[in-house]
């Protein structure tokens, strides 16, 4: 029986990996040189969705890593405007952002991301974060919800008035509470699912504007 699960498994990871190698998106992220496929995503929500970034925009990317949608955020920045990426996970250099390794919702991370805008509001945090996931669609759900929770807590706390935010989340238990409690803070909220995002996944995007 276990040799027969494993060889389940095994099978498993290899549709995965030639689904992943001969992705389009995949091609065209190692072609461009981007740090991940999920920058076209976010290049998508802000060309299609009237998510216009100043100049001088000062942005939040929670969950940054592996560093492509800062990389793409940094492009649209010039020298007054501010980026700030954090993670758990340590991320090489990136031109033009501020990156801190920590979690954002600790008090370090928040001491962290604070000395970073020295003083500075913020018009927009971006998440493309997901939970590590673990193969139980209720626990994986559970910890989306849980996640995205964490971001608009902090949205709350710190992105100015007027200011959006963008976060991946995923259709199932607890996302309709979230999405009314979402929309009690932000004037409007729209659902989006990328080109980029794969069918089969049941990830898209919140886009909230003009917090309350």
């Amino acid at each position: 029986m276990a040799h027969q699960s494993k060889s389940k498994k095994d099978r498993k990871t290899s549709a995965w990996y030639q689904r992943h190698v001969n992705d389009p998106h995949v091609k065209r992220a190692q072609k461009e040189g981007r740090r991940s496929r999920a920058v076209f995503k976010l290049m998508e929500i802000l060309d299609s969705h009237m998510l216009n970034i100043r100049k001088d925009s000062v942005i939040v990317d929670l969950g940054c890593a592996p560093g492509s949608w800062c990389e793409e955020i940094a492009s649209r920045l010039d020298s007054q405007g501010l980026l700030i990426g954090i993670d758990l996970l340590p991320l090489n250099p990136i031109e033009g952002v501020t990156l801190i390794q920590a979690d954002f919702d600790s008090p370090d991370g928040q001491q962290a991301l604070a000395e970073a805008l020295k003083g500075r509001v913020i018009d927009l945090i971006v998440s493309d974060m997901a939970p590590e996931m673990s193969g139980n669609k209720l626990v994986d759900q559970m910890r989306m919800i849980a996640l995205n929770e964490m971001t608009l807590q902090f949205a709350r706390q710190n992105l100015k008035p007027g200011g959006d935010l963008l976060m991946k989340t995923f259709m199932g238990e607890g996302y309709d509470m979230f999405r009314r409690d979402l929309g009690m803070t932000f004037t409007r909220v729209k659902n989006i699912k990328p080109e980029a995002s794969r069918k089969t996944s049941s990830e898209f995007f919140l886009l909230a504007r003009e917090m309350k």
